[in-house]
C-alpha cells in the first residue's frame, strides 16, 4: 500500500514539472545525479533516462530506479524532460507512432545532442561511455537516437518501445549495442508490434542487428531473474554474428505488461551490460 501511495504522490507532484531541477537546456529543466564520493574531476560514464509519455525524468526513475546504482557503479545520471503537449503531458518527438500527437515542431534529436554538450560543460564525461535508458515513448526516442546520433551514444536500453515503421528511416551509422526489454503481456506497445504502425521487438532487434553488421539470427540465451518470484521470469534472446560493439539482445519478461517494476537486480544488470559494450 505504501509503495502504491508513494508512486501516486510522485505522479501528482512531478507530472508536469521537473522535481528539484539542477540545470536547463533549450528551456527544459534537467537533473544530474552524481556519486556521493565524486571528486568532480574524474571522467565518469553518463547515463541518460528518457522518460515515458506523460512522465518526467524523476518520475521515471521512481519506477526504474537507476539512481540506486550511481554510487555503486560510479556514473553521472541525467534526467531530462520532454515537451508539454496540448494535453499537458510531456512527450518526446520520436516516431510517427509515438508520441507527438499534436505534430509539434520539436527537434528532440537536437535536444539530446544539446543535453550531452551541456552536461559535458558541467562535468567531465568519459568518452565512449554515454548511454541511454528509455521507457515507452522514451524507448522509441532512444532507438531514434541510435539511428540518428549513433556516433554519440555507445549503448541503448529500450523498455517497451519500438522503432520507425519504415526501415529506411534508420539509415547507416556507427554500430550501437541495443538491449530491448519487453513484457509479453504489454497491451500498450505489444511485443509483436502493430502492423502498419511499428514493428515488433524481434523485428526491431533484427533491423538494428543488420545495421550493426551482425550476420546471425535470434537464439535463446539464459533465463534471467529480474522481477522477483521463485523462478527466473525473463528469457534472454541474442542475435549471433555481431562484432563488438554492435550486439543486440531482447529480454522478454513473461507475464508482464507495459510498466515492469524494477529493483537493483535489473538496474545493476543493465548498467553492467552497457559498460561492457562501451567504445
Amino acid at each position: 500500500m505504501w509503495l502504491g501511495m508513494h508512486r501516486l504522490w510522485w505522479l501528482s507532484a512531478c507530472l508536469l514539472v521537473a522535481c528539484l531541477p539542477d540545470h536547463a537546456v533549450q528551456g527544459r529543466a534537467y537533473e544530474v545525479r552524481v556519486p556521493k564520493s565524486y571528486d568532480g574531476t574524474t571522467p565518469l560514464p553518463l547515463v541518460i533516462m528518457a522518460h515515458g509519455y506523460g512522465a518526467t525524468g524523476q518520475l521515471q526513475d521512481s519506477f526504474f530506479p537507476v539512481s540506486n546504482q550511481v554510487d555503486a557503479k560510479q556514473f553521472l545520471y541525467a534526467l531530462p524532460n520532454g515537451t508539454v503537449d496540448r494535453f499537458g503531458k510531456r512527450f518526446w518527438n520520436a516516431t510517427e507512432a509515438c508520441c507527438n500527437s499534436g505534430r509539434l515542431a520539436v527537434d528532440d534529436v537536437g535536444f539530446f545532442r544539446a543535453l550531452v554538450d551541456d552536461v559535458k560543460q558541467r562535468y567531465p564525461v568519459k568518452e565512449g561511455h554515454i548511454f541511454l535508458v528509455g521507457h515507452s515513448n522514451g524507448a522509441f526516442m532512444s532507438l531514434r537516437l541510435a539511428c540518428e546520433a549513433s556516433e554519440l551514444f555507445a549503448g541503448v536500453v529500450a523498455v517497451a518501445g519500438s522503432t520507425f515503421e519504415d526501415p529506411l528511416r534508420c539509415g547507416v551509422g556507427q554500430p550501437v549495442p541495443i538491449l530491448l526489454v519487453h513484457g509479453d503481456k504489454d497491451t500498450s506497445v505489444p511485443i509483436e508490434g502493430r502492423p502498419g504502425v511499428f514493428p515488433g521487438a524481434k523485428e526491431t532487434g533484427a533491423r538494428f542487428a543488420r545495421r550493426n553488421g551482425c550476420t546471425g539470427t535470434w537464439r535463446d540465451g539464459e533465463r534471467l531473474d529480474l522481477l522477483g518470484g521463485a523462478d527466473p521470469e525473463s528469457q534472454q534472446s541474442l542475435i549471433d554474428g555481431c562484432s563488438s560493439p554492435g550486439s543486440v539482445e531482447l529480454w522478454t519478461h513473461e507475464g508482464t505488461g507495459h510498466l515492469p517494476l524494477y529493483d537493483t537486480r535489473w538496474t545493476s544488470k543493465i548498467i553492467d551490460w552497457l559498460e561492457e559494450r562501451a567504445r
